[in-house]
Parts: C-alpha cells; structure tokens; sequence
C-alpha cells in the first residue's frame, strides 16, 4: 500500500487550505483547558489536535445533523467514529459525496467520567501512556479496529513516529495527492498494530438481570448511539413505555409491576436492533448515569452476530449490511 509521509505541519496546512472555502467545515478534534474534545472548524483551525485520548460522544451522532446543499465536511476522526459513519451512510442517514472521512490511528481512550489530568494529548507520550490497558477504557482495550484503514483515508504512524497519509477510495486519493512529498510504500509496522481477536463476552442471563437492575430508563444508552438513529422510536410510545392512564390500564390487566417498567424489553430489543451495526465504540456506557457495563452486552451480541455473516461494521463502503442483504444458503457453514 502506498501513501504519503507527512511533514511537520503538513496536515494543518492540509486543512486550512481545505477551510478556506466558506462552504467547507473540518469536523475533529480540538486543545481546550478542559482537555481535547470536538470541534466543528470554519474559516481556520484554532488549537486543532489529531488525537483525543479522552471519551466523551461519537463524533458520528453529530453528523446527522450536518446537512445542508453545497457543503463539504472533512471528518478527522477515531476509526470507531468513521466506521459509525459508514454504516449511517449505508443506512441512508447521511450522505457520502460531501463528506470527506479520514481515520487516524487511535492509541485508545479514557472515559470523560474518570478525567486524569496526567493523560498526555500528544500522539508520542500515548503510546507509553496505554502499555498498561487497565489504562484506558475497557470498549477500546477490546476494539477491533483502532487502526486508521477506514474511510476515505487515514493517518497512519509508524514505529518511528513518522505520520503517513493512506488513501483508501478515489477521494482520498484526491486528498492525498494535494499534499506535499512523494507516494511511497508504507511500512508494513506500524505503531498500532491489528487488534487481536477477542473472546464472545457470554453472560448468562442471571449476571444480565444483576447488571440491569440499576437501569433507570433515562435512555441515554439509545440517545448517544451514533447508529441508533430512528426519529420515532417504538419505546416513546405508550405500548412500551406506558404513562398515567395508559400505565394505570396495564397496571389493573397484568397487576403489580416493577418500575421502571420493561427496562429488560429495551435493552434486549435496541441489542437486537443495533446489533449488525454497532462498532463497539462504548458511547452508550459512558453516557449511562447507572454506571452499568453496557458495552460488553451490545459488543458481544454484535460481534457474535456479525461473526455469524463474516461481516464487520463499518469496515467498507462497499460491504452491505447482512440484514439488507438475501444470499442463498449464506448460513450453511456458519458456526456458532
């Protein structure tokens, strides 16, 4: 694979030229006294950062949000991020040919809830920083992808911490060559290198009901999904989540009922609804106010499920979603 090494700068310079026209915005990250976090870009970069050691959103859920006709965006996002918006552009929730989406390797992140002010926000004191992987956080300790090989391109460090630009699709291509340097083979070490296989993450269903019972039904897990995106959600309704008399009705048909009332229901339905999309990002666990370890339940069903069809979620533009897909005796050789 070739690609470009980048010179100090280069990448800033990259986006600047990009911002100049007053129709185009750079989606990524950005230095504050409070830390690193997102930040929409227009006119100029200002205190711009390439990576964000701190987790607070997927940078995705913004992205349904950015719609408007003439306007390009350039995502610099966490490959987890990128993927999100893959598979959002397959669900026909945004649209690819004004977005530009750049992966950048991802050394990992801490949680927002558990903010240190020792974590470095520099690309070469991170890597030392998570040697130890109780570190960080445990979505991104088991992430099956934190290497910049999705999108349109990615920015890719070598183990002498040399930057490298990768094109990936025609408009990475595009976005490369306006770069200074030459193309060249990219070496095959890099400093993030591919993430190992993890394990089904099986919890019997007693383990399940202890972790729920805490669960308040404040569906922040649903509204911070960046790929859980349907307006009218089927538990806004009075079917699953009854109030006054509608409750009052199913109170006198079923009698005595636990409040909140059919958390168990959500949480296995939105599994079973997500479940061939998620990209195992942990957005749902860190806006969880219960504390409850949602990422091994959604990431392990996911990942059985997607094991199931040889697919990964936000891999490829071109890799449909299984569940949109009918292919004669897919099923066949599959192994549970």
């Amino acid at each position: 694979m070739k690609g470009k090494k980048l010179k100090s700068g280069e990448i800033e310079n990259a986006l600047n030229q990009f911002l100049k026209d007053e129709q185009h915005l750079v989606l990524g990250f950005k230095k504050g006294e409070g830390g690193v976090g997102h930040q929409i870009f227009k006119g100029s970069l200002d205190h711009y950062s390439l990576v964000n050691p701190l987790f607070g959103a997927n940078a995705a859920l913004y992205l349904r949000r950015l719609f408007s006709k003439g306007l390009k965006v350039m995502l610099m996002l966490r490959p987890c991020e990128i993927r999100a918006y893959v598979e959002l552009h397959k669900l026909t929730q945004v649209e690819r040919e004004d977005i530009i989406a750049v992966s950048i390797d991802c050394f990992g992140t801490v949680s927002s809830k558990e903010k240190k002010d020792d974590v470095p926000a520099e690309a070469d004191k991170l890597t030392g920083y998570f040697q130890d992987k109780d570190s960080m956080r445990w979505a991104c300790s088991v992430c099956r992808e934190r290497r910049g090989v999705v999108g349109d391109a990615g920015v890719r460090i070598d183990k002498s911490g040399n930057y490298w630009m990768v094109p990936y699709t025609e408009k990475g291509e595009d976005l490369v060559s306006g770069m200074e340097g030459e193309f060249e083979e990219v070496p095959a070490e890099m400093l993030i290198p591919e993430s190992a296989k993890t394990d089904k993450f099986q919890i019997d269903m007693e383990t399940f009901n202890k972790d729920f019972e805490k669960c308040i039904m404040c569906m922040n897990c649903r509204d911070m999904c960046p790929v859980c995106y349907c307006i009218d959600c089927v538990f806004n309704g009075d079917e699953y989540l009854p109030k006054g008399d509608a409750l009052l009705n199913k109170v006198f048909r079923t009698g005595s009922t636990q409040m909140p009332r059919g958390k168990d229901l959500f949480h296995l339905i939105r599994m079973y609804h997500v479940s061939q999309t998620c990209v195992g990002c942990g957005a749902c666990e860190e806006a969880c106010p219960q504390g409850i370890p949602l990422t091994k339940y959604f990431k392990g069903v996911s990942e059985r499920l997607q094991g199931v069809f040889s697919y990964m979620s936000g891999r490829s533009f071109d890799e449909p979603i299984p569940y949109v897909t009918f292919l004669e005796d897919e099923l066949k050789d599959a192994m549970d």
